[in-house]
């Protein structure tokens, strides 16, 4: 009996421990590198009665198998600039309601999430540029999209597909309802002849592109940012950059969602904003800094861009994403065939080519079917999403075969 009393009470006081142990951690989800957080926590843990927070660095993909299983316990924050990721866990309950953030802060915040989500920053998209790389191949620093497409930058460029990273994902819509739904894919299009390979993850362009392994990748700011001190590199804003938050939210099975809480109350406080306003996160606080800080011009021009349309591109997520990796990533290589032989023409004739660019750019989806409610349903079925890319693989299929047909024509 007695053994039996103090073997009780040993595991009661195990489980004691072990409780108050994880009362002394918070476990956040983030679809940032470890390098994008690092900064922003050990602000965090130099506070007064600050928590440990651990991190769970995952594409948000991954998050979202991870937060939709039984196993996501012990998950307490989610960080990421992804509006579909959070779209994704709160049509799941996965998030707890958040109340009372600043109104500057939840202006910038998507309507369908606002109720879960914090805006606590913001970034922008541009170009990381390898300036001794580009140098070495007497090009010229690119300022736009436009210029990724020279036939000068073939195989200089890097990115990611917006099925890989949602961040890539914001920076193609951003492109495509800037320009419109069909001159947005012309252009990416015609860049992508230039592309070295598709990146497996944003944050893997900037690593690329700054080990030399490419020229240029458009990519968003808070990676780019982190590599700054490096004198070969640079980063230009894309010139209509538009501002894309960073959000976090509080699990709505987090054990401690006080503690949780207090962390986002931190980082939407003064303290916390200063901290978000150092080029070590690569970030820029939501609340406007003094005109005299050198980051004070960009931030404006973030903040004052029109917000893009998050409930379109949270409706057609899945179109974009089927629709890049058919038009492009699945079909790099031949892609890259087709625009090396039309740039070789082209300068051989000393000419453009527009009709053979015309069969390379064009896409079999519409503005209209883009935007049509009942044309997207059929990419929430499997079964019916894959017949649709399959007519889109042949369309691209018959589209080169023309391309090419042409240019052997040529005289």
């Amino acid at each position: 009996m007695r053994a039996t009393l103090i073997f009780t009470a040993m595991a009661c006081w195990l489980l004691s421990s072990v409780a108050g142990a994880k009362r002394n951690e918070l476990v956040m989800a983030t679809t940032f590198s470890p390098e994008a957080t690092a900064y922003l926590i050990s602000r965090w843990q130099g506070q007064p009665q600050s928590v440990v927070i651990r991190t769970l660095n995952r594409t948000s993909a991954s998050l979202e198998q991870l937060l939709d299983s039984t196993g996501s316990d012990n998950v307490d924050l989610v960080l990421t600039s992804s509006p579909m990721l959070l779209q994704h866990l709160q049509q799941h309950q996965r998030l707890a309601n958040y109340e009372g953030a600043p109104e500057q802060s939840q202006r910038l915040v998507p309507e369908p999430i606002r109720n879960t989500a914090v805006a606590v920053a913001i970034s922008g998209f541009g170009l990381l540029i390898n300036r001794t790389n580009l140098a070495e191949k007497r090009l010229p620093l690119p300022d736009d999209w436009d210029d990724l497409t020279d036939a000068r930058y073939q195989g200089a460029l890097l990115m990611s597909s917006p099925s890989r990273s949602d961040t890539s994902h914001l920076m193609v819509e951003s492109l495509l309802q800037q320009r419109g739904w069909q001159s947005g894919w012309q252009t990416m299009l015609s860049a992508a002849g230039n592309l070295i390979t598709i990146s497996s993850r944003s944050f893997g362009v900037a690593d690329k592109v700054k080990s030399g392994l490419g020229s240029v990748g458009p990519i968003i700011d808070n990676y780019a940012n982190l590599l700054l001190d490096d004198p070969h590199l640079a980063f230009h804003y894309f010139p209509q950059a538009a501002a894309s938050p960073t959000y976090i939210a509080v699990t709505s099975n987090s054990h401690y969602p006080a503690e949780a809480r207090r962390f986002i109350q931190f980082l939407l406080s003064p303290q916390g904003q200063r901290v978000l306003a150092d080029t070590s996160t690569g970030k820029y606080p939501v609340v406007p800094l003094p005109a005299d800080s050198p980051r004070f011009a960009q931030q404006q021009k973030l903040l004052q861009r029109p917000p893009l349309n998050y409930s379109l591109i949270l409706q057609r997520q899945r179109l974009v994403q089927k629709l890049f990796d058919t038009a492009i990533s699945f079909r790099l290589s031949q892609l890259k065939d087709a625009w090396k032989a039309l740039h070789g023409a082209e300068s051989r004739l000393k000419r453009p080519l527009p009709e053979i660019r015309a069969l390379l750019t064009a896409i079999p989806v519409t503005q209209a079917q883009s935007e049509d409610p009942q044309y997207l349903k059929q990419f929430a079925a499997r079964s019916e999403s894959e017949q649709q890319v399959m007519e889109w693989q042949l369309f691209f299929q018959q589209q080169q075969r023309k391309a090419i047909k042409a240019l052997e024509e040529l005289k």
